[in-house]
Parts: C-alpha cells; structure tokens; sequence
C-alpha cells in the first residue's frame, strides 16, 4: 500500500513500538494518524510529534481493558469512513502477582487489553474496510509466540492468540481486500519491560536482559512500515525482528489460506 495520503489508527501509541510506528507512518506520507492509549500525557507527547512529521495527529484516550468504551469508540469512528491502515499494537505483561497466583480481574484484564480487544479492532475495522476497497491491519505478536514457554504465561498465551489471529486471517486478503500482518519483535527497549515487577523489571527478567540485545522501537516501526508497503505479501504474513550482534535480523514466516 502507499502511504501517502492515508490514514492510520495505531493502539498503544504512547509510548515506544507504537509512537516510533506513528512517527514513521507520518514521515511516510499518511495524511492522518489516530492514536490511541490509556496514557494521556504520552498521547500528547506522540502527537507533537506526529504533527511535526508531518501528519494530521488525532488522539483518543481509550482503555482497551474496557471493552463497552472500545465498541463505542468504534461505532463513532467507522459511522464516517474506515481507515486504511490498523496497528493493533497495544499490549501489557501482567506484572506481580502473576499465574498461577494472578486475581481473576487481572486475568481478565491482561486478556481483554492484549487479545479480545484487538479481535474486536480487527473484526470491526476489517468489516469497514471490505467496501471500501480494503486495507492494511498490522497486529504486534512477539517472538514468545515462536518459543518455548515462557515466565510470563498469560502474556505468552495472549501473543499466541494474536499470533493464530493473524493467520487465520489470511484468507481476507482475497475476500474481502484487508491484508493482516504480523510484526513480531524480539527484546525491545521499551516501557514494558520495566512493568514486568510493578514498577521494574522482575528478577526473572535479569537473564532475559543479559543474554538478548534490545532492539529499539524504531527497529520494530521499520517492519512495520515494510509490511504495510508491501502488497505483494501474502495475508497472514508475519516477521520476527531482532538483534544480534549489533544488527537487526528478520525472521520471515509465510501462511496459506485454508
């Protein structure tokens, strides 16, 4: 897809993956970009940011965790139109006191923000896509999706569920024109990872931090600027990005619609 006049929707775009992403989406012609977190301050922060790149910045503060308020957000902005392009890339790690110990709220809240409501942003803006032409949905994964299990178990389950998502939408770039994507990032230098203890890292991260190189939000937005340009790839197409020895590597994995 070209870029250039378009507009965007990015969750999650307070702050690191997801402001780097608005930023680039910006200096690569969009014409407007939404975006949406729970964290007000931050928004304003990307916004200043995306103006000066040179786009139409609109921000909404908007808990994914609260389901009614994304449905109502939802009705109020497709009743005009649907934007071109969606990065479902909003996400949270369940911090203390994780499964098997973590409260039911927090069970239902690490899913609702991580997995139920990016279903429901993919449904919804993908229905509003269909007769417009189409479009671009790009979900953030991780590369916990690839590998063995990991500390964190409702995090890993979550991107697991984005992961499967993605590919079972890969049938919806013939159907209906909405082609999904899937970035997902390896160790990345972002707020996130200081809430896996609360309000630091957790100690079980310490080995995780010393034995990975980060890779910067930047690194991340790279993809998925390359994923949202790239009509030639198949629906349900997904990249791994990381860093080793100093340089990003990407990991590309391909799907067949069933």
């Amino acid at each position: 897809m070209d870029i250039r006049g378009r507009w965007a929707v990015v969750t999650g775009a307070a702050s690191g993956i997801g402001r780097a992403t608005a930023v680039r989406l910006a200096q690569a012609g969009a014409a407007r970009v939404t975006l949406l977190d729970v964290n007000a301050a931050g928004l304003a922060e990307s916004a200043a940011l995306v103006a000066a790149a040179g786009a139409e910045a609109e921000t909404e503060r908007l808990d994914l965790g609260d389901l009614p308020a994304v449905a109502a957000w939802l009705d109020r902005t497709l009743a005009d139109g649907a934007p071109d392009i969606l990065h479902n890339n909003a996400g949270v790690v369940s911090g203390p006191a994780a499964f098997p110990e973590m409260p039911l709220d927090r069970l239902r809240w690490i899913v609702d923000v991580n997995l139920t409501s990016l279903v429901l942003m993919t449904e919804r803006v993908a229905q509003a896509m269909h007769p417009r032409g189409g479009g671009v949905i790009v979900n953030t994964v991780s590369t916990v999706a690839l590998g063995p299990g990991f500390r964190d178990a409702m995090y890993a389950v979550t991107k697991a569920g984005v992961m499967m998502l993605t590919r079972c939408c890969a049938s919806l770039k013939e159907e209906w024109g909405v082609r999904v994507a899937g970035v997902l990032p390896g160790l990345t230098d972002t707020p996130i990872l200081h809430t896996t203890g609360g309000d630091r890292a957790a100690d079980w991260m310490a080995p995780v931090l010393a034995n990975n190189e980060r890779c910067t939000p930047d690194d991340i937005a790279a993809a998925v600027i390359d994923l949202i340009a790239d009509d030639g790839l198949a629906g349900g197409d997904w990249v791994a990005v990381r860093r080793e020895n100093g340089a990003v590597t990407r990991q590309w994995g391909h799907d067949t619609p069933v």
